[in-house]
C-alpha cells in the first residue's frame, strides 16, 4: 500500500488522501508493472481472509474526481500547475516498490501533485524515517498473518501509535469507533458478529484513507519432481518439513 502520514499538515485532510488514491491506476500497476500475477487489494483485510469485505470504495482511476477533491480541499493549482509537493519513500531493495514509486511521480502530476522520490540506503534508514513519522508518503508491505488480531489490529489501533516501532500504526491513524470495533472483534466468539465488526472497520478505514491499498502480493513455489510430500501449508517452504523427503 501507499501509506500517508495523517499528522502531516499536507495530508491531514482525508480529501487529499482520497484524491491521491483516485489518481492512481491500480489496473495499470497490476497488469503492466506487476505482470498480472497479483490480486487487487481493497482494504485492511486480504481477500483470502474469512473476515474480508468487498463492500468498500474501490478507488478506481478517476482523475476528474481526484481533481474535484483537491479543489474542495482548497488546493488550487499555481501558475506552474502544481497544487502540492510531496515526498515519497519506499522499502529499499524491493524492485516492484521502486518501480511503483517511480510510476507515481508522473501519474500524480496529472492532478497537480509534484512528487519527490526519496531513496533510503538501507532498510534501517527507511524504518527509522517511517517509524518516527519523518515521512509524507511511503510504499510499504505489511502481512495480515493468520488472524486479524495478530496482523491487522496493529496498523489501525490508536494505542499502537508507537514512534520508533516500524510496522505499528506509523500512519498515526486514530478513530475511536475503529478502536472500539477492533477491541470487540478481538473478543467476539460468534463468527457472524465478528465478521460484521470487521466489515465496519474496513468500510471506515477505506473511507478515511490513511493508506491507498494497491495489491496483494502473490508467492509461488516450485519443487523438483524428486521431492515427495512437499510442504502444503500456508507457510510454504518455511513450514515444517518433517514428512518431506527426496526420492532416490
Amino acid at each position: 500500500w501507499l501509506a500517508f502520514n495523517t499528522k502531516n499538515p499536507k495530508l491531514a485532510d482525508k480529501r487529499v488522501r482520497q484524491a491521491i488514491n483516485f489518481a492512481i491506476d491500480k489496473k495499470f500497476i497490476l497488469e503492466t508493472i506487476l505482470g498480472g500475477i497479483n490480486n487487487r487489494a481493497t482494504g485492511p483485510l486480504a481477500g483470502g481472509s474469512p473476515y474480508y469485505s468487498g463492500e468498500v470504495e474501490k478507488y478506481d482511476l478517476n482523475l476528474a474526481r481526484a481533481t474535484k477533491l483537491l479543489d474542495e480541499a482548497g488546493l488550487k493549482p499555481g501558475a506552474n500547475g502544481v497544487r502540492l509537493t510531496l515526498d515519497i519513500d519506499a522499502i529499499p531493495g524491493n524492485a516492484d516498490l521502486k518501480t511503483i514509486q517511480e510510476y507515481l511521480k508522473p501519474t500524480l502530476a496529472k492532478v497537480g501533485i509534484e512528487v519527490n522520490i526519496r531513496q533510503s540506503p538501507d532498510f534501517p534508514s527507511w524504518a527509522r524515517r517511517v517509524s518516527s513519522q519523518q515521512f509524507e508518503m511511503t510504499l510499504d508491505s505489511v502481512w495480515n498473518w493468520g488472524d486479524p488480531v495478530i496482523g491487522v489490529h496493529r496498523t489501525w489501533l490508536s494505542t499502537n501509535i508507537k514512534p520508533g516501532v516500524i510496522w505499528s500504526n506509523t500512519q498515526s491513524y486514530s478513530n475511536p469507533k475503529v478502536d472500539e470495533w477492533l477491541a470487540a472483534a478481538g473478543q467476539e466468539m460468534n463468527l457472524a458478529k465478528r465478521k460484521e465488526l470487521y466489515k465496519q472497520v474496513q468500510k471506515v478505514v477505506v473511507d478515511e484513507c490513511p493508506v491507498a491499498f494497491l495489491y496483494e502480493q502473490t508467492f509461488y513455489e516450485a519443487y523438483s519432481t524428486k521431492v515427495a510430500n512437499a510442504p502444503a501449508g500456508i507457510w510454504g517452504q518455511i513450514d515444517g518439513m518433517t514428512e518431506t523427503t527426496v526420492k532416490a
